[in-house]
């Protein structure tokens, strides 16, 4: 996508710099700093952190959102008795100065609650998917999703009930905890399937169904993203990692990570060596997130 028609395509529409899904350690302090662009982040269990803005202590009691403006002084002290994830958008947007049914997100409010705004908390988690994912168009996607998410924050519309997530099947759930506990076994689909108790060809439809992806997928990317959570921690050898997580070889391992995440194996365990990388924590697979934990994801610079 060239540079001009980047421009006319996401014209009139934010501009996504970069976005991430993190978890940190706890007790961790991301230092005084301020930010060239619009940063909204996400906290699904904000208890405990303190978002800190000239030098106002805002404590998250519950899950909700914070919108950072250029140009403003803060600091998060996030939670100090447990890991903290959050989702970020950082990006810029003229129709912020220009509209006025904006105006509460360039005023004096900076956190917004959870409840009442569950469409902006499952846009940001799209967002995220959809950035992991980069299918056809899936930059100009993240735009119109990005501007939708601001609408109904500014909206702030508190009689919003949400939409609860839909929960799992328990036999999708019983073959997941399967997978997970197989990973590193050379286990097939037939056999995770079989623990749910259905056919394999009707197992396979309700995976689809329930988790938007097929089974023999989510079983790459749970390995691919057990190999991630080893090279982050420094943990053996590429050759060993990928015996651990299940790729048999470390040929097959480099291969299927530099076709699906774009780089190597060797690239990402430099980018693990960044202090940013060295205060990230893991959590407990969750089937909502498809996707690997702790990454940053560059979306296209700003055009003027």
């Amino acid at each position: 996508m060239d540079k001009e028609t980047s421009h006319q395509e996401i014209q009139g529409w934010p501009i996504v710099h970069h976005v991430g899904d993190v978890v940190v350690q706890a007790g961790y302090i991301l230092e005084t700093r301020t930010i060239s662009d619009y940063e909204l982040v996400y906290f699904p269990d904000g208890a405990g952190t303190i978002y800190e803005l000239e030098g106002r202590a805002i404590p998250l009691a519950s899950p909700g959102f914070i919108f950072t403006r250029p140009g403003e002084s803060h600091r998060y002290r996030f939670a100090p008795d447990k890991p903290v994830r959050h989702l970020f958008v950082h990006f810029d947007y003229e129709a912020l100065l220009q509209e006025a049914r904006f105006s509460s997100l360039l005023g004096g409010e900076v956190m917004f609650a959870e409840n009442g705004n569950m469409l902006v908390a499952n846009l940001m988690k799209r967002i995220l998917r959809m950035a992991n994912e980069q299918a056809t168009g899936w930059q100009s996607r993240l735009a119109v999703l990005l501007a939708a998410a601001l609408e109904e924050l500014s909206a702030n519309a508190s009689s919003m009930t949400g939409n609860t997530a839909r929960a799992m099947p328990a036999p999708i759930l019983k073959a997941i905890a399967y997978m997970e506990e197989h990973l590193a076994e050379a286990i097939t689909i037939e056999a995770i399937a079989s623990q749910s108790g259905w056919s394999h060809e009707h197992f396979t439809r309700m995976f689809v169904a329930a988790m938007g992806l097929t089974p023999k997928r989510m079983l790459l990317e749970r390995r691919l993203f057990r190999a991630e959570e080893l090279m982050m921690r420094g943990a053996g050898t590429v050759k060993q990692i990928a015996y651990w997580a299940g790729f048999g070889d470390e040929h097959h391992f480099s291969k299927m990570y530099k076709r699906i995440r774009g780089i190597t194996a060797t690239a990402y365990i430099a980018q693990c060596q960044n202090p940013l990388y060295r205060h990230t924590a893991e959590l407990a697979f969750d089937s909502d997130t498809p996707y690997p934990l702790n990454r940053h994801i560059h979306v296209q610079m700003d055009i003027k």
